[in-house]
């Protein structure tokens, strides 16, 4: 049995036996077995949008060649951890994955979360979007699979060393329902509705094994000593928990813990992520933009990523979501947070992104402490509640907003609540927001139609604002048994980079005994 590697260039609405048949004719046998390695669209040439797809073929007719090897993670001893407790605080993929890999290994796991499951997330982000009420601890940043659970699911990341903790978290996410395309797409997604469902699952694996997972209970105070770590929670399940080691994967929005960490002396530092509005532009709009046309056979919705380089520094897009919705993602009551989702099959009338400036907040206000630039950033988000005195969002028109106007009236839109007329002059520092409007002239100019669309609330949470110092280990200096991992350590961005980070943590524990 041999094998080798062929590429094709196929209608975007090819079927799979059309594909078998371009490989029996390049190998000239029907006797093969074959998967698809890479797959992505090319669409510079609007009048012949094709899929680039790569396979790969084993065959007798093939003569020579193996198969590829996969990078596998090598995982501890399943025994390593016996007799060893973690406290994991955070079940965003930072805290589920760290927490699987534990588990696997042998340790004691307990994963505490501040927010619901799944279905107590769902039912709760219903009753807020019908009421415009926001619990304590509910709403679309906390719980179940993090913020992540209600976002587009991208699967893409740029870090370079992760390959091995990737190809795991896949296969992790296709055992829990996941589409196998996941490992072939250039730009693979998961969607929401494919979330709800697949982090439950690993979740479920993880309890399986023999972990435990404390929904709606939020850690108020740590104790931290050379060797242990004791947290106090209050919520479902008060009390104390001690453990040997303890990883924290808070997200990027729990600022509460940031502040409980700090004071206990866990370092971080203030750095850069970047800040801005959503844009929101009719689906079809983009899709003709893209395609020349309003739909495309065999793909879902058009995608775009749009950067400018400016005198000033840069504005760039960032989560697109084709084909979904705007959301208000506050972390608490009195503050506006926008972002992005989308479903799977990506079919929502509107498509969204942000469009965001990199951003430090000490070239505002000069050097701060962390603590401080938390407030900052609280008080950023409160401005634009305190515009409506409500979840209703400011917004302009796009062609407006270049133009230094405010927009008499506003298109439809996905966004659960109202849209309100605004002036972005009144909300946004003027450094900032010059920097928006200078790449939203160059996006207009890259993509036709995009001045069509609507600037639309606050984007806030690219990335932390802080960063926690962490050794070579990824241990926190001076307690060499903490953790702090994911999103909300500033060292990671985004379901994979985070999921990965997390793994790294475990592996780390578990080299602490070996």
């Amino acid at each position: 049995m041999g094998y080798t590697e062929l590429s094709f260039q196929l209608p975007t609405d090819y079927q799979e036996s059309y594909l078998r048949s371009q490989i029996s004719k390049k190998i000239k046998s029907d006797d093969f077995h074959f998967s698809i390695l890479g797959k992505s669209l090319d669409a510079r040439k609007k009048s012949k949008i094709i899929w680039q797809i790569r396979v790969g073929v084993s065959s007798p007719s093939i003569k020579g060649g193996k198969p590829p090897v996969t990078e596998k993670l090598i995982l501890p001893d399943p025994d390593c951890g016996k007799g060893k407790k973690v406290t994991v605080i955070g079940c965003g993929p930072a805290g589920v994955f760290c927490g699987l890999v534990l588990q696997m290994s042998g340790f004691d796991t307990t994963i505490i979360e501040k927010g619901g499951n799944v279905a107590r997330r769902f039912s709760e982000i219903a009753e807020f979007e019908k009421t415009g009420i926001l619990k304590k601890n509910s709403g679309y940043c906390f719980g179940e699979g993090g913020a992540g659970t209600f976002s587009d699911g991208k699967l893409t990341s740029r870090t370079k060393t992760i390959s091995a903790e990737r190809q795991f978290i896949f296969d992790e996410f296709i055992k829990a329902g996941a589409p196998e395309e996941i490992n072939y797409l250039k730009h693979p997604h998961l969607g929401s509705d494919n979330l709800k469902k697949i982090f439950p699952a690993i979740v479920k694996k993880f309890e399986n094994l023999g972990g435990r997972v404390l929904f709606n209970t939020e850690v108020v105070d740590l104790d931290i000593h050379a060797g242990s770590a004791s947290v106090t929670t209050e919520g479902d399940s008060c009390g104390q928990i001690e453990s040997n080691f303890l990883v924290v994967a808070p997200g990027h929005s729990s600022y509460d813990l940031y502040r409980l960490l700090i004071t206990k002396g866990i370092n971080f530092i203030n750095k850069s992520f970047a800040i801005g509005f959503r844009v929101e532009h009719l689906c079809e709009e983009i899709n003709v933009s893209q395609w020349n046309s309003p739909s495309l056979p065999g793909v879902k919705a058009a995608e775009y990523r749009l950067a400018a380089k400016l005198k000033t520094g840069s504005a760039f897009t960032f989560c697109m979501c084709p084909g979904g919705k705007i959301v208000q993602a506050s972390p608490k009551p009195g503050l506006s947070v926008v972002n992005g989702m989308s479903d799977y099959q990506r079919n929502g009338k509107f498509s969204n992104s942000a469009v965001v400036t990199g951003f430090n907040i000490e070239e505002l206000t000069g050097p701060v402490s962390v603590l401080k630039s938390l407030d900052i950033m609280e008080n950023m988000e409160r401005k634009f509640f305190d515009h409506t005195g409500s979840f209703s969002i400011p917004a302009v028109r796009i062609e407006d907003l270049v133009n230094g106007k405010t927009s008499g009236t506003l298109p439809g839109s996905s966004y659960s609540f109202n849209l309100v007329p605004a002036d972005f002059k009144e909300l946004f520092d003027s450094r900032i927001l010059n920097r928006l409007v200078e790449g939203l002239n160059v996006f207009n100019k890259k993509l036709r139609h995009f001045e069509n669309g609507t600037a639309i609330g606050f984007e806030s949470k690219t990335s932390a604002p802080i960063r926690a110092l962490r050794n070579s280990d990824l241990s926190s200096p001076g307690h060499d048994n903490v953790f702090v991992v994911g999103e909300g350590s500033g060292n990671a961005g985004g379901i994979i980079s985070s999921a990965a980070d997390g793994i790294k943590a475990a592996l780390s524990i578990a080299g602490k005994l070996i």
